[in-house]
């Protein structure tokens, strides 16, 4: 009786939130939870961070891919060659078409570079992070030549962002109009667009053909209501939630799935924020106070692992001598004391609060550790779109802010110093020593000299305490017992690997 009531009790919340319970004849239209849908649609060029490229990750396809262990892998190109220091070329699959019917070909792909080169492209982020694309031009029907304007040893490491769409109509129709009707080579195409529903059916033509006929992604916003919305049978998945709800979903017979970014989790100082930073032992003193495998196994599951530098394990450049960051709050308080701050100091910190498993709750204990020393963080609650405005206005008025050092979509270590470093236009850690050697890195040819450089970068940050650096970020989804396949690999949603029970 008890389970009838809370059965019927979910179902009637779920009506309270404009969903309904999954019809019979509506079982092979997955429906897809998200934190938010991306305010520029399918403009696939405008970001790669999420939670919008779990959106774009079901209809477009980069050049390359990266694997669950960082190791760079086909995707639309099947093979690739550097000819000289400038020029690489690619060879293509020949069994892709786009959505529209037209087989993709090289020309696609040196219309997706002089777009991205080109001064209409200047606004977007992915062609800021492809500025040493020079051009390119087609060899053969599926075999296309690229250059850069520099030297660039792991250009196909940056291609999974490099996506490929129907050259003809993007010229057509334009990037704005593109962007609500797009053309690619994913396993689905958008059907319907709404403010908070996306509503897209499969591509079956696709290279990668999707299992389920159609597929709605909503933006949910709240951790709860994603979570509540999969027990009430009117969600299939839920990405985004914390372990202990994806647990509720398993007790209730559903699935848990979970998956660690290119990533790691970092409270960052700025550069001019409270005086104490500029002290390198009071960098020191913070990274000692904080129980990070405590953290892990209590609020996330056991389901990460401490950060000993900037970049986790799968990284390219991950530097495997640095030794982990003990705890040793009787040493952090030595290091205080040292630098004249025996009776500690108070810091304040922007921080957001569910838009990562378990985040406030982890706020709320690394402020615990650091108070057991004397400095007392005062945590500022924002929303993921403040921390980003911040980033790139360089408007902070607090002292440090948490965030990820995010190596994805390249997995190599140079990619989160885009902005954590002096390149940045707004940095908040900036230190020339370091920036001889991030240059160098950049260039070198040599793979064994180029991973070393990369390595001596991720040691000069360790050893100059840049952040307080917590562990390899972690996400977590759940899903219905129907569903199954749900798989994350560097934030891309590997949508055509999910099936449904028919029944």
């Amino acid at each position: 009786m008890i389970r009838l009531f809370s059965l019927i009790a979910l179902a009637c919340w779920a009506g309270t939130v404009g969903l309904t319970p999954l019809k019979a004849q509506e079982e092979q239209t997955l429906r897809v939870g998200l934190q938010a849908l991306p305010p520029s649609l399918f403009n696939p060029y405008r970001n790669t961070g999420l939670p919008y490229v779990y959106t774009w990750s079901a209809v477009f396809d980069g050049l390359t891919s990266i694997d669950a262990n960082g190791v760079l892998q086909p995707w639309l190109a099947t093979s690739w060659e550097r000819i000289d220091p400038l020029t690489w070329v690619f060879e293509l699959r020949d069994d892709v078409t786009f959505s529209n019917g037209k087989p993709m070909t090289a020309r696609a792909v040196v219309a997706a570079v002089e777009f991205l080169t080109s001064d209409d492209a200047k606004s977007e982020t992915v062609a800021r992070m492809l500025r040493f694309l020079d051009s390119a031009r087609v060899i053969g029907p599926h075999t296309v030549e690229i250059k850069t304007n520099r030297p660039t040893p792991l250009l196909p490491r940056f291609l999974p962002q490099l996506y490929v769409v129907e050259p003809d109509y993007f010229a057509a129709v334009g990037l704005e109009e593109f962007a609500q009707a797009p053309i690619a080579t994913g396993p689905f195409m958008v059907e319907d667009i709404r403010p908070e529903r996306m509503t897209l059916r499969a591509f079956k033509n696709a290279w990668r053909p999707a299992k389920v006929s159609r597929m709605e992604l909503l933006s949910l916003p709240e951790m709860s209501t994603r979570t509540m919305s999969i027990r009430a049978g009117s969600l299939d998945v839920a990405v985004g939630i914390g372990p202990d709800e994806v647990n509720a979903i398993v007790a209730d017979g559903g699935h848990k799935y979970s998956w660690r970014d290119a990533a790691i989790w970092a409270y960052h100082f700025i550069d001019g924020g409270h005086p104490a930073f500029a002290d390198i032992r009071v960098r020191e003193a913070l990274n000692l106070a904080v129980d990070r495998q405590t953290i892990i196994d209590v609020l996330l599951d056991g389901a990460s692992t401490p950060a000993t530098q900037p970049a986790p394990e799968l990284v390219y450049g991950f530097n495997p001598d640095l030794p982990p960051i003990p705890y040793n709050p009787d040493r952090a308080r030595a290091l205080l004391e040292e630098a004249g701050y025996s009776n500690g100091f108070k810091m304040i910190v922007e921080a957001t609060a569910g838009s990562s498993a378990n985040d406030s709750a982890v706020n709320l204990t690394v402020a615990q550790y650091l108070a057991a020393i004397g400095v007392e963080m005062e945590i500022r609650t924002v929303n993921v779109n403040q921390i980003i405005r911040n980033v790139v206005e360089g408007t902070w008025d607090v002292d440090a802010f948490g965030l990820h050092y995010n190596f994805e979509p390249s997995v190599e270590a140079l990619r989160a110093l885009d902005t954590n470093s002096c390149l940045w236009h707004h940095p908040w850690y900036c230190r020339d020593a370091v920036m001889p050697l991030i240059a160098q890195a950049e260039r070198e040819l040599d793979p064994a000299k180029n991973l070393k450089l990369r390595q001596d970068v991720m040691a000069f940050y360790r050893n100059d305490w840049a952040s307080l650096f917590m562990y390899q970020s972690t996400r977590f989804a759940g899903s219905t017992a129907s569903v199954d396949g749900v798989e994350v690999v560097n934030n891309f949603i590997l949508y055509d690997q999910i099936t449904m029970d028919p029944r």
